[in-house]
């Protein structure tokens, strides 16, 4: 139960204007008295994303995510509700005025509160020691080798733990601090033979590490002089949980918003190096693999994720794990080329971001990679072959036929077979017995927004699909025959009865019944953002696979393949933009030229 009075909460909605809150985090379109924009907590082309202020409430079709402005600020900057509320009350003019607290509560709250206090006042003296100290001499020159300018390491707040037993305890001491406290967020460990504690932290270069509200939570402190292990990380907290935590998501997320990516590093100078590089999309895990409530956070602001693992075996290995949890994330991770560098830190200070840029553009799907390096792995023979896509079948599951087909191209196999294969490996089961029968088609967003479009608003839009490849659609033959018959001008009353898919009638049932989605003036062009959605992984799949014909035919010294392929990946990149930015102008009859190459009526 919540300890601000009901009626306080409701002035504070009231009071709050739930479009202003959204749009610092979300570009929001007018449309009558509501607004709309692409989902912040999943990744999609056409707007789907609602904001109905005289109503208090927003709601994605897409995802499902709704509620208050209240709910929206907590998923936006990881609060509860009460912490919400008050963040909103002040510039809404309300006064919160809680009601008595439990002694436990505010136990818990003293409790807390403090433990941050401890964590901000050691940032500020180790930040003091690195910047003002003598002592904070040998990190000086740590940064000043590694390149790190100070604009950088300030925004970072780094720090220098100096050498001594008991400096740090010292100086918290003398601020008021209990020494439990310290030992508590793991700053002070238990002397071996002796009463007391000492510094867990000493002689490092300081990385703390923050939530994404940037309130500091843990440390990582890197050796830079004398013996002992490279990294030391302050252990698990009540504040800290390393594997919810992703270092720099505080200062990356309005980039990896701005520019629809995350590059995900595994080390704290990886992700500096590449913010000073140009590259603020960067965040790195701390200290451990990627889970699944790393890509949860992910997922909220990008589906578009380069994974720049070290390029050692341990890096091979680690994005191995991760591309599991990638594709259960429905998040298209890539992989990237670092040459001769170790890692991302040494790519862009041997290199400049030039380096990084080109990898960026010679990135391949995290998925083929793993492919290509299980194929070498196993050979090229028949039987491991065989025994090689076995072992791949459980990935495949689930994917888009266009993934699978890249897949197929790198084994070099019959992509037909290929398909064939899985579906008997989905039907049987991973373990050999049939799984239990399921509710039939499973649709995707744009699939029911394209038939709640030819059902609502079928004389705008059934031109346009009708003009449309066929192959972009769903490859169910019942989905496509629906879709032909929806086009065609039948009623979905007379389709209904004949559907045998439970999946699909169930999902013609929902379209009919939901009255409203677009309104007539927005049929057209949401139309043609589906399409373009639809048509958008094919297109990429084939960039990226002549992305690697020119590498082979530039390793076989063919200039003249080179150039041939070259020119149709830049041909097809034009084509990209130009279909972007046909729909930012809302130029339909233009759009619809280029997706079919049919100049149709203006």
């Amino acid at each position: 139960m919540s300890r601000i009075p009901r009626h306080l909460i409701d002035e504070v909605r009231d009071r709050t204007d739930l479009a202003e809150v959204v749009q610092r985090f979300v570009a929001l379109t007018r449309r009558g008295s509501s607004y709309v924009g692409l989902c912040p907590f999943h990744q999609e082309k056409t707007p789907s994303f609602h904001v109905v202020p005289h109503k208090h409430l927003f709601h994605c079709f897409g995802c499902q995510t709704g509620g208050d402005v209240f709910k929206f600020l907590g998923l936006m900057e990881g609060l509860s509700f009460v912490e919400a509320v008050k963040e909103l009350a002040g510039p809404a003019g309300v006064t919160i005025e809680e009601r008595e607290l439990t002694a436990d509560e505010r136990r818990q709250l003293r409790r807390r509160a403090t433990i941050y206090d401890v964590l901000e006042e050691v940032t500020r003296f180790y930040e003091s020691v690195l910047w003002t100290r003598p002592e904070g001499a040998p990190g000086r020159q740590f940064m000043e080798e590694r390149g790190l300018d100070q604009e950088t390491s300030r925004e970072a707040r780094l720090g220098y733990a100096p050498g001594g037993w008991t400096t740090l305890l010292d100086h918290m001491h003398g601020q008021g601090f209990p020494e439990q406290l310290v030992v508590e967020v793991g700053l002070a460990r238990q002397r071996a033979q002796a009463s007391g504690h000492y510094d867990f932290l000493r002689e490092r270069i300081i990385f703390p590490i923050r939530d994404e509200r940037g309130r500091v939570i843990a440390f990582g402190g890197r050796i830079v002089t004398g013996d002992g292990p490279k990294y030391l990380n302050t252990p698990e907290s009540t504040v800290y949980q390393k594997s919810k935590v992703l270092y720099g998501l505080d200062l990356a997320r309005p980039a990896i918003q701005r520019v629809d990516r995350a590059l995900v590093v595994e080390g704290y100078m990886d992700v500096l190096s590449l913010r000073q590089a140009g590259f603020p999309e960067s965040i790195a895990t701390c200290g451990t693999a990627l889970t699944t409530e790393h890509m949860r956070r992910i997922r909220h602001l990008t589906r578009d994720v380069v994974a720049l693992f070290d390029s050692d075996e341990a890096g091979a290995q680690a994005a191995e794990r991760s591309l599991p949890l990638f594709l259960d994330a429905g998040i298209q991770a890539w992989r990237l080329d670092l040459g001769g560098a170790k890692d991302p830190d040494d790519l862009v200070r041997e290199g400049g971001p030039e380096a990084m840029e080109r990898a960026l553009a010679n990135r391949a799907p995290l998925l083929e990679w793993l492919v290509q390096r299980r194929l070498e792995t196993h050979g090229t023979h028949a039987g491991s072959q065989s025994q090689l896509i076995e072992t791949l079948l459980p990935l495949l599951a689930g994917l888009s036929p266009v993934m699978v087909s890249g897949v197929a191209a790198t084994l070099k196999v019959n992509e037909a077979a290929l398909l064939q294969r899985l579906q008997h490996h989905v039907r049987r089961g991973p373990d050999g017995p049939p799984p239990p029968p399921r509710d039939g088609w499973q649709p995707s967003r744009e699939m029911v927004h394209l038939s709640w479009l030819l059902v609502h608003r079928y004389e705008d839009v059934a031109g346009l699909v009708a003009r449309a490849d066929p192959d972009l659609f769903d490859p169910h033959p019942e989905v496509r025959g629906m879709l032909a018959r929806l086009v065609a001008g039948e009623p979905a009353a007379a389709i209904l009865p004949e559907l045998q898919d439970d999946g699909i009638a169930r999902t013609l049932s929902a379209v009919v019944a939901r009255e409203k989605l677009y309104e007539p003036d927005e049929a057209v062009l949401a139309t043609c953002h589906i399409l373009h959605g639809l048509g958008r992984p094919r297109r990429e799949a084939t960039l990226a696979q002549l992305t690697r014909q020119a590498e082979e035919a530039r390793r076989d010294g063919d200039l003249g393949r080179v150039r041939a392929t070259l020119a149709q990946r830049a041909a097809l990149v034009t084509l990209q933009g130009a279909l972007q930015s046909a729909l930012v102008h809302e130029h339909v009859a233009e759009f619809m030229h280029l997706m079919t190459g049919d100049p149709g009526e203006e």
